[in-house]
C-alpha cells in the first residue's frame, strides 16, 4: 500500500471499517497515524460518509485535549485521515493494568477531557462514544479525546446510522441513547461520569453478562454508591449519572466549575493527601473560570428516582419470553479480532422462536438490541463465531422475531459478502481448501451471492495458479 507523501511502517490497529497504520509524513519527517478506509471493500455511501465525517469534524476543533487531524485525502481506492501519533497508550489499557487511578488523577483526567468536550459542544458536536478506549495519552500524560467516528453535528448532520440501532458503547451509553431519543451534550457528560466511576472503583457502575441487562440498568437501576473513602465524589457521580438529563450538569463548563469547587473542599483535600497526582507537563488547558456560566446548585437538584419494581418484573418477563441475549462484558470491550470462520457444521442456528407471544414494548426492545448486537459483531469481524456471539446468530435470531426485518436481511448479505472477500484473498494465494471453506459458509447464508458462485469455480487446485485459471475461464467464453 502506498500513499503519496507518506512512508507506511506497519499496521497498528484493525477495526471492522478501517485500519490504522504508523507512518512518516516525509515532507516534515514526523510520525503520524494513517486511518485508512478501503472503498473497494467498504463502498456504501453511509460508510464513506461516516469515515469522512470524523476527519471533517475533528479538523475543525483546535484544543490541547482533542486529537489533531493533519490531512484527509484519497489515494486510489483508499480514503485516509492523517492524524497525530500518540504514544502514551490509552485509558482502557491503563485501567486494565492498574485497576484504579488515584482520585486526584482521575478528577484531573475528567476535567481535561471535559474541557475538550466543551469545545466540541460549543461547535455543535456531540461525541456519542466517550469511553476509556477513546481517551489517549501523550508520553507526558496529557489526555486526548479521540475517535469522533460517530460524532454528530446537532444542527446539520443527519444521523449517520439511520437504522434505529444503538449508537455508542453499552457500558458507557446514556439512557437517552438506548431510547433512540434526541441527544445533546449531556449524553457525553453521562459517559464521562461512567468513566470517572470506573477510574475510582476499578469497576463499571452497571455489570451483567447480558448487554441487554446492562442497557436496562443504565436506564432504570439506582446509581451505585461509592465506597466510604470516596464519599466526596458521590454527589458529582449522582449528577453526572442522573437518568433524567435535566438533572445532570447542563454543560461541561458547569462540570468544570463544580470540579474547581470540589478541589477546595476539606473532604477532597484530605482524600488528595493520600494520593498525589503525577507531575505531568501540560499546557493550554481550558480553564473553567473562563466561562460565564454559573455552577450547578447541587442542593436544589432533585434526587434520582428509585427504580420501579414493575419495570424489573416486565424485564424478567421479557427475558423469559424472548430469551436473553447474552454478551459477556469482556466481549463488549474486547478489541476487534480477525474473522474466525466456522465449519459448515458450526454454522449455528438460533434457539427456537417462542410462539403465542403478543408483540409489545419488550419485544421491540429485544429487536433493537439484537440489531445493535448484529451490527456490532459485523464491525468487529465476528461473522459466524464465536458461538452465540456473532453477527449470523444475532441476525438469525432477529429474523425469528421479525421475519421481514430488512436490516437483518441486509446483515446476512454483508456476512456472505465478507466471506466472499476472504475466499477471494485465499484463491489469489492458491489456498484453495480454506477458500472452499469460506465459500461453503457464505453460500449457506446467501445461496445467490454471485461473487461466491464465481469463486466456487475458481477455487479448484490447478498446476497453473490463480491468474492462469482466470485466463482459462475467459478463453472458454
Amino acid at each position: 500500500m502506498e500513499i503519496q507523501g507518506y512512508k507506511i511502517t506497519r499496521c497498528i490497529g484493525q477495526g471492522g471499517m478501517a485500519a490504522a497504520f504508523l507512518a512518516e509524513q516525509t515532507s516534515l519527517g514526523r510520525k503520524v497515524v494513517l486511518k485508512i478506509l478501503d472503498t473497494s471493500i467498504h463502498d456504501s455511501p453511509q460508510t464513506v460518509e461516516r469515515f469522512l465525517n470524523e476527519g471533517r469534524i475533528v479538523a475543525g476543533l483546535q484544543h490541547p485535549h482533542i486529537i489533531t487531524i493533519y490531512d484527509v485525502g484519497r489515494a486510489g481506492n483508499q480514503i485516509y485521515i492523517s492524524m497525530e501519533y500518540v504514544d502514551g497508550g490509552d485509558l482502557k489499557s491503563r485501567l486494565q493494568q492498574q485497576k484504579t487511578l488515584n482520585p486526584a488523577e482521575a478528577l484531573e483526567i475528567v476535567r481535561k477531557i471535559a474541557s475538550g468536550l466543551a469545545v466540541a459542544h460549543a461547535n455543535g458536536i456531540v461525541h456519542r462514544d466517550v469511553k476509556p478506549g477513546n481517551v489517549l495519552f501523550r508520553k507526558d500524560g496529557t489526555p486526548l479525546l479521540s475517535d469522533f467516528g460517530i460524532a454528530k453535528r446537532l444542527q446539520t448532520d443527519g444521523d449517520l446510522t439511520a437504522t434505529g440501532v444503538f449508537v455508542g458503547s453499552p457500558n458507557y451509553m446514556a439512557p437517552e441513547q438506548a431510547d433512540f431519543a434526541p441527544i445533546d451534550a449531556r449524553a457525553d457528560i453521562y459517559s464521562l461520569g461512567v468513566i470517572l466511576y470506573e477510574m475510582l472503583t476499578g469497576m463499571k457502575p452497571y455489570q451483567s453478562s447480558s448487554v441487554v441487562d446492562v442497557i436496562y440498568q443504565h436506564r432504570e437501576a439506582p446509581i451505585p454508591r461509592l465506597p466510604a473513602p470516596l464519599a466526596p465524589f458521590q454527589e458529582m457521580i449522582d449528577v453526572m449519572l442522573a437518568k433524567d438529563r435535566e438533572r445532570r450538569f447542563p454543560n461541561c463548563e458547569a462540570l468544570m466549575r463544580y470540579i474547581a469547587d470540589l478541589k477546595r473542599t476539606k473532604g477532597y483535600k484530605d482524600l488528595a493527601k493520600t494520593a498525589a497526582v503525577p507531575e505531568f507537563t501540560t499546557t493550554g488547558t481550558f480553564e473553567a473560570t473562563d466561562t460565564t456560566i454559573s455552577s450547578v446548585s447541587l442542593d436544589r437538584l432533585p434526587k434520582p428516582p428509585r427504580v420501579r419494581r414493575a419495570v424489573w418484573i416486565a424485564l424478567a418477563g421479557a427475558a423469559l419470553a424472548y430469551g436473553a441475549v447474552y454478551l459477556a462484558d469482556r466481549h463488549i470491550n474486547a478489541p476487534p479480532a480477525p474473522p474466525r470462520p466456522a465449519t459448515a457444521a458450526e454454522l449455528e442456528a438460533p434457539p427456537p422462536a417462542q410462539t403465542g407471544q403478543a408483540a409489545g414494548p419488550q419485544e421491540r426492545e429485544v429487536v433493537s438490541a439484537l440489531l445493535w448486537l448484529g451490527q456490532h459483531s459485523l464491525n468487529e469481524n465476528r461473522l459466524t463465531a464465536p458461538p452465540k456471539d456473532n453477527a449470523h446468530y444475532y441476525f438469525s435470531r432477529l429474523l425469528q422475531l421479525e421475519p421481514d426485518n430488512a436490516e437483518a436481511k441486509r446483515g446476512l448479505v454483508r456476512i456472505a459478502r465478507g466471506y466472499a472477500m476472504l475466499a477471494e484473498r485465499e484463491v489469489a494465494q492458491d489456498h484453495y481448501e480454506l477458500a472452499r471453506r469460506y465459500i461453503s459458509i457464505g453460500l449457506q447464508i446467501d445461496p445467490g451471492n454471485e461473487a461466491l458462485l464465481v469463486l466456487r469455480d475458481l477455487a479448484t487446485p490447478t498446476s497453473h495458479g490463480f491468474l492462469d485459471t482466470v485466463r482459462g475461464l475467459f478463453k472458454k467464453s
